[in-house]
């Protein structure tokens, strides 16, 4: 005659009540990842990139308000604009890819 084997099932904590318990991704650590945004430069040449200083503006093909490619590890991700946050310069993704 064949025992049954059962397995004991905790009780649910008061964990996975919260908002977010069934985040697929919250099993995962913090992964660090280098995120890139790319700025196209009308016309920078070596010279005008050895003369760049404290103060020095630099021109962009991008017209203001433009989205920018956002990038994570060389894939991209996302396209976002340029905001002003706090006295940060900061990303607003406007559209996921």
């Amino acid at each position: 005659m064949a025992a049954a084997v059962t397995t004991p099932v905790p009780a649910p904590s008061a964990k996975a009540a919260l908002p977010g318990a069934n985040d697929p991704f919250a099993a995962f650590p913090h992964i660090p990842a280098a995120v890139t945004v790319e700025v196209p430069v009308v016309a920078l040449t070596v010279r005008d990139l050895f003369r760049l200083e404290k103060g020095s503006i630099v021109v962009t093909s991008q017209p203001s308000g433009a989205n920018v490619p956002v990038q994570i590890a060389g894939t991209l991700v996302a396209w976002g604009e340029f905001q002003v946050f706090a006295d940060r310069l900061a990303v607003r993704l406007a559209e996921l890819v």
